[in-house]
Order: C-alpha cells, then sequence, then structure tokens
C-alpha cells in the first residue's frame, strides 16, 4: 500500500484484517507495526473491551490497516465514523473461529460495505460446512493453498501428549501435584504453563484455588475487561505469572513465547479445539508437554483423542481406552488399533 501511494488522510485503510479476539487483533497490530515502521507503515486495531474513543482519535490520524474485532468495527460503521469504501485487501484471519463465536451476521455487514474489487485472503484452522460455504460466497476463483492434511487432525510430533482419567474431586488436588512436579511454584521458575477450562466460572475459581495454594497464577476469560486482560497477559510474558488459566475463546491465537505445558483442566469439547489447545507449546521446534484431565462424564470424548495421539504415536494408557469403550472393563492390555501394547506410564511433564 505505501508503494501503490496510497494516502490514508484521503482514502481511508487499504487493507481491513477480521480477528476473532481482542488479543489476536492486539498481536497483529504489533507485528504488523514492526515489519510497517520504516515505511512509515500506519495500523490502529478495533476491538470492544477498550475506551471507543481512543482507538477512533488513532483511526482519524490516518492509517494504512484497521485490524478489527467484528462487533467493534460494526459500532463505528454504523456510527458513521469509519469508511470502507478504500479497502483493497481484506483478511478474515481465523474464519473458522469467528463463524464459531457467531460473527457472521456482523462479518456479512462489514462485507457488504466492501468495495467488490478487492484482494481477499482467507485464514481458517478447519474446513467445516458452514466455513465452506462463507468462503464460496465472498472468494472468486481462490487459489487454495493447503498446509498438512485437511481432513486428518493431528497434534505436533514435538508435543508428549498425555492424558489422565481421574474422579471429578480429585482433578484439582491432580493439577497442584503436576505445576509443582514441572517446577512452575515460584516466579523465579524458567517455564509457563497454560492451563484450559472450558467454562469463564470454573476458570476463575481455578485461578482462585492455585493462588491459594501458593502458585503463581493468572486468567482471562470473556467476563475480564481489557486492562485485566493486558495485565494478565504481560504479567505472564515478564515472568510475574507462571500459569495461565483461561478459556478457548480468551487464549484463540495467542502466541506466549515459552509456553513448555498446556493442562485442559476440563477437555475441550471437540478434537479440532483439542489439537488448537494443545499446538499452544512446542512451537518453532521446542519440546512440550499436554496434559488432559478425564472424568467419566468426558467418555464421548476419548475416542477423538485417542485418534489424534495415535497419529504421533503417543502412548496411550489403559484407563484412555477403556474411558473410550475400546477395551473391555478391566481388560488393560492397553493396545492401540495398530495392536501395538502402548500403555503409558505417565513420563515427566517438566516443560
Amino acid at each position: 500500500m505505501v508503494e501503490e501511494n496510497h494516502r490514508p488522510e484521503r482514502d481511508g485503510p487499504g487493507a481491513l484484517v477480521m480477528s476473532p479476539t481482542r488479543e489476536l487483533a492486539q498481536q497483529t497490530e504489533a507485528e504488523a507495526q514492526r515489519f510497517g515502521k520504516c515505511l512509515g507503515f500506519r495500523c490502529v486495531a478495533m476491538y470492544g473491551g477498550a475506551p471507543k474513543g481512543d482507538q477512533m482519535a488513532r483511526y482519524r490520524q490516518g492509517c494504512h490497516t484497521v485490524v478489527a474485532c467484528p462487533g467493534r468495527l460494526n459500532d463505528f460503521l454504523e456510527n458513521g465514523q469509519v469508511r470502507l469504501d478504500g479497502v483493497l485487501k481484506l483478511v478474515l484471519d481465523e474464519a473458522d473461529r469467528m463463524l464459531d463465536m457467531g460473527f457472521e451476521p456482523q462479518i456479512r455487514k462489514i462485507l457488504a460495505k466492501l468495495p467488490r474489487k478487492r484482494h481477499t485472503l482467507f485464514f481458517t484452522a478447519t474446513w467445516p460446512k458452514e466455513v465452506r460455504k462463507l468462503a464460496n460466497e465472498i472468494l472468486n476463483r481462490p487459489y487454495k493453498v493447503m498446509i498438512g492434511n485437511r481432513e486428518v487432525l493431528k497434534g505436533n510430533q514435538d508435543i508428549t501428549q498425555i492424558v489422565k482419567v481421574m474422579d471429578a474431586f480429585n482433578k484439582n488436588r491432580e493439577i497442584v501435584s503436576t505445576l509443582r512436579e514441572a517446577g512452575l511454584t515460584s516466579q523465579t521458575a524458567s517455564g509457563k504453563a497454560l492451563v484450559f477450562c472450558n467454562t469463564k466460572r470454573m476458570c476463575e475459581s481455578l485461578s482462585n484455588e492455585l493462588y491459594r495454594q501458593g502458585l503463581p497464577c493468572t486468567s482471562i476469560h470473556g467476563d475480564k475487561d481489557q486492562r485485566q486482560r493486558e495485565e494478565a497477559l504481560n504479567g505472564l510474558k515478564s515472568g510475574r505469572f507462571k500459569v495461565l488459566i483461561a478459556t478457548d475463546v480468551a487464549a484463540r491465537g495467542l502466541d506466549i513465547k515459552g509456553v513448555g505445558l498446556v493442562i485442559n483442566f476440563d477437555p475441550a469439547n471437540n478434537t479440532e479445539d483439542y489439537v488448537h489447545r494443545i499446538g499452544r507449546t512446542g512451537r518453532a521446534g521446542a519440546k512440550g508437554f499436554a496434559i488432559t484431565f478425564m472424568t467419566g462424564q468426558d467418555a464421548a470424548k476419548a475416542r477423538g483423542i485417542i485418534e489424534v495421539m495415535e497419529r504421533t504415536n503417543q502412548e496411550i494408557s489403559g484407563d484412555l481406552l477403556r474411558l473410550a469403550g475400546a477395551a473391555p472393563p478391566g481388560g488393560g492390555k492397553g493396545r492401540t488399533r495398530g495392536g501395538a501394547p502402548r500403555r503409558g506410564k505417565g513420563r515427566s511433564p517438566s516443560p
């Protein structure tokens, strides 16, 4: 856009990036500013949970790119505060997650404000029917680039996956034991852990419990305002906190360096989210551990996790196979579908 002599003061933004969460929007803005600084490139992020006035003041100074969550951008559009008729490049980042979060109506309203002649980039980690439908409607003869097998969900080979089957009342005791075993009990510890819960209430409750146990932890979820979320993330990055407890939505797209351990305190609701969660560790060639707690109530989720584990030759315990109904009660042979014994011993989760 700089080379095309795009003048944001006159033309408005030349590019729009839509993101599902405020944290991802912030990260995208920061990277865009870093790469474009030497060219005078200007980028503004628009997201909920932060004052509209500050974002609008920066927008009015002129920007080449707007990075926005659909809800906040629609607020500005409805008030006539933002123009998109100069947008030549559109990016939908994590389109599948935006649809999961119910943003499709807002996305369609935004698309109606854009020029029909534009360059569109559509990023998605999964390819279900609703995502294909949206892509087919907004893309014109697109080039499709697939990384990996879209039909097969597979974890990173550098991640050791462990599943622990237990009674629900033992989960709090087990997570404290696991974090202590990993050495994440003080601010001087070298690693970091990311813990996933399925609800905001559980996220907050677990954070309070671990804090009472003396563990340096914090949490992010949808009920936290922007200041609280930024404080939590900055505290984790600086080392003041060693454990971040989060819901899927809050943690989506986060790139936190040094996460050696992921714990699914609650197992993910689907296999795609399981793969996304464990992918927060083992990044850029580093090794990582992903530990999932499961109870008898989670039996329906067990088969999908087993299939992901099998694709990277992980050790699968007899308890997990029995939970999935893949082994007779009390059998305990711990065989995978390939027939080789894979009974897990529970390797050390030290990150």
